[in-house]
């Protein structure tokens, strides 16, 4: 056999495993309440809708349903999604401007793929998305973190290090951004902060990757406008590149995505895709149009948010009643994360294993820190589990903070 270790590319050689895939090998095991994953709750799947769509799609689009279909898309789906834009968010947007994906993950790729050569500079948000920072990372871009803040990143911090990138003609590319709920934070990007970041886009010339997987997720709150709204208002910059997808508001298993943004770029996003996979699943795009057309969507969303709201609440709940002082979380008005914080002595990442035998599990915060940082952190997910499972996981969770926190004394 060849040594792979020699013969294989640069970017495969970049790619990491994920360290939430590594650790749901660990945590998928009876007994263990696991809140590590990102996983929406498999209750309120629209079963049934799904079974009758594929049957009226079969017997009046079959044939489109089973064949190869458009690289950029359908043009059912493109259509209800476009509708779906201006209802929910006041954004106007051409089928052009669309390209469908195979999930977010894609996206996330075709991104990396299109504007990234080794050592470019990308800044992100600390903590940040590890799935996105893994796919960066493959593609050997490095990362200057900005601290986050409780209404989203710092954007003195991000002026500053934009200043410095520019003062070093460095070819800094893109800013990648989860404003709605972030994960891992659960923080909201605020809308005064959204506005100012456009007008650093248009100052320093660089573009905004705006990631927004669950913003419809909102059960709190008034929702701020998406960053493409606020620039789109704002007719100068055209920089902002939205990735949206399926997987938290309806199914993950459709593995469905969207990117909204210059014809331009969508252009070259679908030349990519053509050496990806051709096209998406035509059955899946098909459904998700059903899904958008016959207003399912907004029944299932409602049902979404008043589960997730309950799950939420109640491990807030049971953070304030079980954990010790000296420990704080953030409270986000919608997603499916929240974001725990251990004093600065304390290593969640060393921790894990002790939570493992409390039989609970979290995703060691270190993990979306680019820099390696973070390591008194935790992302847990309130989604997955029953409000009864949170609740007990929580108190088991407390259990290992405590002894930790014995130990260190």
């Amino acid at each position: 056999m060849i040594d792979i270790a020699k013969n294989i590319a640069t970017t495969p050689r970049r790619t990491k495993a994920s360290v939430i895939r590594e650790l749901l090998k660990t945590t998928n095991q009876p007994g263990i309440i696991s809140f590590a994953g990102g996983l929406p709750s498999p209750d309120h799947f629209p079963y049934d809708f799904v079974a009758d769509a594929v049957k009226e799609i079969m017997a009046k689009k079959g044939k489109v349903a089973l064949q190869y279909g458009p690289t950029d898309g359908l043009p059912e789906l493109k259509e209800e999604f476009i509708k779906f834009l201006k209802r929910y968010e006041g954004v106007d947007a051409k089928p052009e401007e669309l390209i469908i994906t195979t999930s977010s993950q894609q996206a996330l790729d075709m991104v990396g793929r299109l504007f990234l050569d080794a050592s470019d500079p990308v800044i992100v948000e600390k903590p940040s998305y590890m799935g996105a920072l893994q796919v960066f990372r493959s593609y050997g871009a490095e990362f200057i973190g900005v601290k986050l803040e409780d209404d989203g990143i710092s954007t003195e911090e991000l002026e500053e290090r934009l200043a410095w990138l520019q003062a070093q003609d460095e070819h800094y590319k893109f800013i990648y951004l989860v404003p709605d709920f972030q994960n891992p934070s659960g923080v909201t990007l605020s809308e005064v902060k959204r506005k100012k970041i456009i007008e650093l886009s248009e100052k320093y010339n660089v573009a905004v990757i705006e990631d927004s997987p669950y913003r419809q997720i909102r059960f709190e709150g008034k929702a701020p406008k998406m960053l493409y709204r606020l620039d789109q208002e704002s007719k100068k910059t055209h920089n902002i590149i939205s990735l949206f997808t399926f997987s938290k508001t309806f199914a993950p298993g459709l593995r469905l995505g969207v990117i909204l943004g210059h014809p331009q770029i969508i252009k070259k996003m679908e030349i990519l895709k053509q050496s990806l996979d051709l096209c998406t699943s035509s059955l899946n795009q098909l459904i998700a149009a059903e899904f958008l057309r016959t207003g399912f969507f907004d029944k299932h969303i409602e049902v979404i948010k008043q589960d997730y709201k309950l799950k939420k609440d109640t491990m807030v709940g049971a953070l304030e009643k079980y954990m010790p002082e000296g420990v704080t979380w953030t409270n986000p008005e919608g997603g499916l994360f929240l974001w725990v914080r251990l004093p600065e002595t304390m290593s969640a990442d060393d921790m894990f294993q002790d939570a493992l035998k409390e039989n609970v599990a979290y995703v060691i915060g270190s993990a979306f820190h680019s820099d390696g940082s973070g390591k008194n952190t935790m992302r847990l997910n309130f989604s997955y589990a029953s409000p009864t499972q949170i609740d007990e996981g929580v108190k088991r969770l407390a259990s290992a903070v405590k002894k930790r926190m014995v130990g260190a004394r």
